[in-house]
């Protein structure tokens, strides 16, 4: 079947569900309102007026049905349309077979050979190897858990459904099963009751780990080793290098529910993960490695191994009767049973429990028996469920994914400014210079660690600080680094700032110190950082820290935040220049560099193709390490599907090879080019700064004329909208931010801004020689196009009709429209193409097709909206069906337009 047949036959069983469950009148309701949209986007000028008059005559009722109706339509075409992308790319795998297909690891280690890239370079660039994806809560998932679940299975149901050798009947009972699946998607509450809790996101993320990510990373470790097994034959694949860790349950940044306790907890919850799937692997493995010693004899180590263990274990006499002569049962099943032990235990103990002893289950010590039962069996064994297992160690350990801890710098001044002032050593070390602060915590740290009380501080906040320091001891003391990510501090201004945290992170008596990463986010901050970072190289406390991380330094550079204070076009352009210094100053300083990049899902905060991305990053900044945040919905619509993910993993990995690759010499950017950035970069942000910040009453017209409220009604997450209880937009997170923005249709963050920028370059073919040459400059236009071809500027008109102020609202709306026109025609000119997203027709056309489907959801929302915002009395019984069906339009726009933040 193809997509058009796959849609067909959904939008007929949805359809079917709606009339069976709901009624004909409301299907042939919803049918009539799609009916004019299409006819509105065909030209019809008379059907914008009927589809106005449909929408608002709707009860609150009826409205709730039809967004619903087309909330779940786009569940089911975004699965059409995974289902025909896995079928495009099966297709070309069995047509380049045996060849490997375009962006992969096969192509991009094949490409690294014929460069002429030596065994002795290849190994450098595999020693350096290290890919992590770090998992966040940031809310943007507007879905909850269940209804993924229920996508999931009809998602599995289609796949088989596409599959050719089915017989009719099997066909028939597949088709029954699914609109029998649709029917309990469409029965479930899409919206979440209650806001979530820390640790409901720490679970999410955790299913995701175990659903998405435990099958589909070793299937890439496999891939490596192929494709060196086939042109480095000398060489090994590295054991670790593509990672996971997550901020669920560990970023406390503006979130007061993220406590010590709760990462506490959320650790436990890790290891919980790991420790389960681990054992359930040893027991099915036990089952399968069945063979006797007689024929296939076990090595010394792993005959000691059973030897030594037999006066430790009460198991082992049991076992030993059961699988006499099959050393490999055996030894799988005692590891099976000490897991099951160390399960128990973690449900009784805590980690903030004094009386937690150092536990002495530990991955290495797993790990060698397993190494032992594939070096003493036939290779041919090995291969499959042994190697995979393997890998899953070496990927998961006994944690799942490593733990970054994430707080603001203020609040680590704060907490050790009040004990610096309790201690009588500096009574206001928070408001020092940072050249002050420096010399003084350079001066601490020289020192013998100060003998604190377990709870020093007056405030709670300072308390909590402190508490989450000897958390980390803690976590070193029982079971060891492995389950410990970077410590990342937002907003980081200065050397004192990083300083600060080695300095509480000692005083707390912590035998290890995790990776301290400041994460610069402004534009000036940004443009900073190369002097932070040089000032704290030539810090000896600080350099003694780093020998203990092999002289690694990791630096976050943020998308959002760079891109909500200085624009589109200034936010790229600072990202690009700050990863060029930052890899300058690290290298004078012979510092090896991991750039971690704080990306969302939609462009204005650092989506895009990731393997693009990779490749138009500054020379020498990658050098084999890439860390990324994987936020909210994209973790779903990008490893839900197994070989999808598998795809998007590939695609990164190849990326980060070729753009590691060692060269004679780096391709350097001209100073042309460099000056006509600079011109446009500041023409961009005063445009973009004298709409956003220095207009009378913008907040006020964002307010109006976007959904921002509801939004931050929404229960799709535990974090707070703002880092302060203020609309200000300098204190509003980036998400409802760019979130609002989107659903609105203006979808301002990702291109305001970028028009007058280009426009104030008069030298056109400059420009266009930059987009042909120049990898960064062609992939900040081409993803600008997905911004603009996802913006509507009349359906965002409908949005202004809800700005009070008429006047107010015409004139902003005027503005914004102006430089949309403006950026359209530029990029448009300078890239060469017609229409935008001109070299993807098939991103193209699924924008095309869905605006009808998408366009009837904005309408509602707008109606409702007017309605919420009219209502006088807060306790009308109308006001909880409206709020539902908000709910339902921005799940349903969020699902049509493929991004919420």
């Amino acid at each position: 079947m193809d997509i058009s047949q796959i849609i067909h036959m959904l939008g007929d069983l949805l359809g079917k569900v709606i009339s069976d469950l709901e009624s004909p009148a409301l299907f042939e309701l919803e049918e009539r309102i799609r009916n004019e949209a299409k006819l509105r986007r065909a030209g019809d000028l008379a059907a914008e007026k009927r589809l106005q008059e449909l929408i608002s005559a709707l009860s609150a009722d009826e409205a709730r049905a039809v967004a619903a109706a087309f909330a779940a339509y786009f569940d089911l075409v975004n699965l059409a349309e995974d289902d025909q992308r896995v079928q495009l790319l099966n297709q070309k795998l069995d047509d380049e077979y045996p060849k490997p297909i375009d962006e992969s690891i096969g192509e991009a280690v094949a490409d690294l050979k014929a460069r002429g890239v030596t065994p002795k370079q290849m190994s450098t660039l595999l020693e350096n190897l290290s890919i992590e994806l770090v998992l966040t809560a940031h809310p943007t998932e507007a879905r909850r858990r269940t209804v993924l679940s229920k996508i999931e299975r009809i998602a599995q149901l289609l796949q088989e459904i596409s599959d050719k050798k089915i017989s009719a009947r099997e066909h028939e009972v597949l088709i029954t099963l699914l609109q029998s699946e649709i029917s309990a998607l469409w029965l479930t509450e899409r919206a979440r009751a209650s806001r979530l809790t820390v640790t409901d996101e720490v679970k999410t993320g955790l299913y995701y780990v175990d659903a998405f990510f435990w099958k589909t990373i070793p299937a890439i470790y496999d891939d490596l080793e192929k494709a060196l097994q086939l042109h480095y034959p000398e060489l090994q694949a590295p054991t670790s290098w593509l990672k996971l860790s997550s901020w669920i349950g560990g970023d406390r940044d503006g979130n007061p529910n993220v406590t010590t306790e709760v990462t506490a907890e959320t650790l436990r919850l890790h290891r919980g993960l790991a420790v389960e799937n681990h054992r359930r692997t040893f027991k099915d493995l036990s089952r399968r490695l069945s063979m006797s010693s007689r024929l296939v004899p076990p090595s010394q180590a792993l005959t000691d191994w059973i030897d030594k263990r037999r006066p430790f274990s009460e198991h082992v006499s049991f076992i030993e009767e059961r699988y006499t002569n099959e050393p490999y049962r055996l030894v799988l099943s005692l590891l099976s049973a000490d897991l099951a032990k160390a399960s128990n235990e973690d449900m009784k103990s805590h980690l903030l429990s004094r009386d937690q002893h150092r536990t002495n289950l530990r991955p290495e010590k797993l790990l060698a028996p397993i190494e032992f039962i594939a070096n003493a069996m036939p290779a041919i064994l090995v291969q499959g469920d042994l190697k995979t297992t393997l890998h899953q160690f070496h990927i998961f350990g006994l944690h799942a994914a490593r733990l970054d801890i994430r707080e603001d710098s203020s609040r680590f001044n704060s907490a050790l400014s009040e004990i610096l002032r309790a201690l009588r050593i500096e009574p206001d070390f928070e408001h020092l210079p940072n050249s002050e602060r420096t010399l003084l915590l350079t001066r601490l740290l020289a020192q013998s660690p100060m003998e604190l009380a377990q709870h020093p501080g007056v405030t709670a906040a300072t308390s909590e600080v402190w508490a989450l320091f000897q958390l980390i001891g803690r976590v070193c003391d029982v079971y060891g680094r492995e389950p410990l990510g970077a410590i990342i501090i937002s907003m980081a201004h200065s050397t004192a700032d990083i300083l600060t945290v080695l300095l509480l992170a000692r005083w707390a008596g912590c035998s290890y110190v995790p990776p301290i990463a400041p994460l610069f986010e402004s534009v000036s901050d940004l443009k900073d950082a190369q002097n932070i970072l040089e000032a704290l190289f030539t810090c000896e406390p600080y350099r003694e820290h780093l020998k203990s991380h092999n002289d690694e330094q990791m630096v976050m550079i943020g998308y959002s935040d760079s891109n909500k204070d200085g624009g589109y076009l200034m936010a790229n352009w600072a990202l690009y220049l700050a990863q060029e210094e930052i890899t300058h100053v690290t290298q004078s300083h012979n510092i090896k560099l991991t750039i971690f990049h704080g990306r969302g899902g939609t462009i204005a905060r650092g989506g895009g193709p990731a393997n693009r991305a990779i490749r138009a990053q500054p020379a020498g900044s990658i050098n084999g390490k890439f860390r990324v945040t994987e936020q909210g919905e994209i973790i779903a619509s990008r490893y839900a599907n197994p070989q999808l993910a598998h795809r998007h993993l590939e695609q990164i990995a190849s990326a980060v090879l070729l753009a590691s690759a060692p060269s004679a010499e780096q391709a350097r950017v001209p100073e042309k080019w460099r000056k006509a950035m600079e011109g446009m970069s500041s023409a961009a942000q005063q445009a973009y700064r004298n709409l956003v910040y220095e207009t009378p009453r913008f907040i006020e017209f964002w307010q109006s004329a976007t959904p921002l409220d509801e939004i931050k009604q929404l229960q799709i997450g535990s974090r707070p909208a703002s880092r302060a209880s203020t609309s200000a937009v300098d204190k509003i997170r980036a998400i409802p931010w760019v979130f609002s923005w989107m659903q609105s249709r203006f979808n301002l963050p990702g291109w305001y801004g970028l028009g007058t920028g280009l426009e104030s370059s008069n030298d056109r073919q400059l420009l266009r020689e930059m987009y042909n040459a120049w990898p960064f400059f062609k992939s900040l236009l081409d993803n600008s196009e997905m911004s603009l071809i996802k913006a509507d500027m009349d359906i965002a008109a409908l949005y202004v009709e809800l700005v009070p102020d008429r006047e107010l609202g015409k004139a902003i709306y005027t503005r914004i429209r102006e430089e949309y026109e403006r950026t359209r025609t530029a990029v448009l000119s300078i890239s060469g193409h017609t229409s935008l997203m001109q070299l993807e027709p098939i991103t193209q056309s699924a924008v095309q097709l869905r605006n009808p489907y998408v366009d009837p959801l904005n309408y509602i929302q707008v109606e409702v909206l007017r309605r919420l915002r009219s209502l006088k009395d807060p306790a009308s019984p109308e006001i909880e069906t409206l709020r539902d069906t908000m709910a339902l339009t921005i799940n349903g726009i969020a699902a049509g337009l493929k991004n919420t933040g």
